[in-house]
């Protein structure tokens, strides 16, 4: 997760409800697993919402962001409640063997740079019986091309822009669900819930008259980092980045849902 790190938290609020709502109605699949409590682990805690609305139902929860700003906004909204959080990447997760009863990670997986490790770690930390929840954006089939972060990596790395975002390039990949699927399914989870293609309050068709409010949100998250590193000049690459995936009928993040859950003993 290189780019994340120049996330603040109050930008990201302004963005965050729609995936908040998505994480929740996600967690709801896991049934009365949800009930029961016990040890919960969140990969990529944002503002803390879901790290507070299950200490509230009786779990231990351990959360992680790469944003020291998200962070802190998750130990503030969670203060007096059972829920630790810490700064850690998502490719530096080590789990003990069979640590919790619900892994939950939302909008984050398309941050990391190799995800089969990563996964694996995570299937090794379920307990029997316990749930891995997983929403991500960039799902697409691999078959279709290159989606929207294909088109932001090749504009930041156009002679226009490579210098300017030297420190600064795109840390966003795609994953496609039945990549995902296979890696869970090989490290002994069995699929429970799997939607390749889950529509979301993002997800609909744009046309360059939505160009003003996309930026505006594009800028507070997904391109967060180039924005920053820009200054003056965020606006106009992130205009063309936008411009480039509407002409290219691209706009749709392409998000998908995969919920796998450990066989009880």
């Amino acid at each position: 997760m290189t780019e994340t790190h120049a996330w603040k938290a109050e930008d990201f609020a302004q963005v965050n409800a729609p995936h908040v709502k998505t994480a929740l109605a996600a967690l709801q699949l896991t049934g009365d697993a949800l009930e029961r409590g016990g040890a919960f682990a969140e990969i990529g805690c944002g503002t803390g919402e879901v790290a507070r609305f299950v200490a509230e139902r009786g779990f231990e929860v351990w959360a992680s962001d790469a944003s020291q700003s998200m962070v802190e906004a998750t130990r503030k909204l969670c203060d007096g409640l059972p829920v630790t959080a810490e700064v850690r990447p998502a490719e530096q997760l080590d789990f003990g063997d069979s640590q919790f009863d619900i892994i939950h990670s939302s909008w984050v997986l398309h941050w990391v740079t190799e995800i089969d490790e990563p996964l694996r770690r995570v299937a090794r930390g379920l307990r029997p019986g316990g749930y891995v929840v997983l929403q991500w954006t960039g799902a697409h089939p691999r078959r279709e091309g290159p989606g929207m972060f294909g088109i932001l990596r090749e504009i930041a790395g156009s002679p226009k822009w490579k210098d300017l975002l030297a420190e600064a390039q795109p840390g966003s990949y795609e994953y496609p669900a039945d990549e995902v699927a296979k890696v869970l399914e090989a490290a002994g989870l069995e699929l429970v819930h799997y939607v390749p293609e889950l529509p979301h309050p993002f997800s609909a068709k744009k046309t360059l008259a939505d160009l003003p409010e996309m930026r505006e949100r594009y800028k507070l998250a997904g391109f967060a980092t180039q924005a920053a590193a820009l200054g003056d000049r965020g606006d106009a690459f992130v205009d063309e980045v936008l411009t480039a995936m509407i002409l290219a009928g691209r706009t749709d993040p392409h998000h998908a849902r995969i919920i796998a859950r450990r066989p009880a003993a």
